[in-house]
């Protein structure tokens, strides 16, 4: 059979499943933080449904820094034909203008947003030597006369204002120790030369299963179901409902064809049962927010992070906003 006729044929097979032809080339899936974070792993597990369903190579290209906005501007700035996606976050979508001000694109308006599709709660860790209860670490925190460091993983990001918002509410006084990407970050809660974190549950669920870290509370409304004996911090009463979210977006003008076909195919890898199964592992929440629907969460996010950043007075160096 020729070969003309051999891609015709492939081109009526993918229309049948609402994929372009132009799918089957490489699509670049940019994370805007260092390899083996919570985000990476989304990334990877979203790159691996995307090619079974058609949409050829699906490569990862980590961009840390800045928060997030290296890897949101050069994606702003990439073609709209779908070969170039983000994986927004919290950091990218929300705390980076609060620090900031004026960034290279507007969180909004440069971006044609597709799906926000996960959501995870944080979770308190210590070293496995550490406190065992939340009354304990704030107690011993407290004896350590502001010697004691969380990790996070940068100055700006998430894990950086969730933490402070709850020392800073519980009256703590702990020395901030950023590093380059989750991975590192919770390596030093590990290895011990630093106290706590307050990571993502994706980052954070594989070291505490493996006992090689403790959990000692979780923010959001319920419990993760793989650790049971976990409090909530608002069963502690602490008011902590921050969660970390992951979306898929494009630069602005994305053909809205595009766009739905790389929306409905998250949705369906979401569903596959060993992606469910994943996800129920990890303790990270399916969510379906498409379009306009993401774009007021966006929106929402601007609003909360810029207060949480006003409220904690934190001075907004560009040059320290490093991710």
């Amino acid at each position: 059979m020729k070969k003309a006729s051999l891609l015709v044929i492939l081109s009526a097979l993918l229309c049948q499943f609402g994929i372009a032809a132009d799918s089957v080339s490489a699509l670049e899936l940019v994370v805007p933080t260092a390899a083996q974070g919570s985000t990476d792993q989304i990334a990877h597990l979203l790159a691996a449904g995307l090619s079974r369903r058609g949409f050829g190579e699906v490569k990862v290209v980590n961009m840390p820094g800045r928060s997030g906005t290296v890897a949101a501007a050069y994606v702003a700035q990439s073609a709209p034909n779908g070969q170039t996606l983000l994986i927004a976050t919290p950091s990218s979508h929300g705390i980076a203008s609060a620090f900031e001000g004026k960034l290279s694109y507007d969180p909004v308006t440069s971006f044609s947003p597709i799906i926000r599709f996960a959501a995870a709660p944080y979770i308190l860790v210590v070293n496995i030597a550490g406190p065992t209860n939340l009354g304990q670490f704030v107690q011993q925190a407290r004896n350590a006369n502001g010697q004691w460091r969380y990790a996070s993983t940068g100055i700006g990001g998430p894990h950086h204002l969730v933490a402070e918002l709850y020392f800073k509410s519980s009256d703590l006084n702990l020395i901030h120790q950023p590093a380059s990407g989750g991975a590192n970050a919770i390596g030093q809660v590990q290895n011990g030369s630093v106290e706590v974190m307050l990571p993502a549950a994706i980052l954070a669920l594989p070291k505490i299963q493996a006992q090689q870290l403790r959990a000692l509370a979780v923010t959001g409304d319920k419990r993760i179901a793989s650790l049971p004996n976990v409090p909530t911090f608002g069963e502690l009463g602490v008011a902590l409902q921050f969660e970390s979210w992951y979306g898929l977006i494009g630069p602005s003008g994305l053909p809205a064809e595009k766009v739905q076909q790389l929306s409905t195919a998250v949705i369906a890898i979401l569903n596959e049962p060993a992606v469910e199964e994943r996800l129920a592992e990890l303790a990270i929440n399916k969510k379906a927010e498409r379009g306009d629907e993401f774009n007021q969460v966006i929106a929402r996010e601007l609003a909360l992070w810029k207060n949480l950043v006003a409220t904690l007075g934190l001075n907004s160096e560009k040059n320290n906003l490093e991710k």
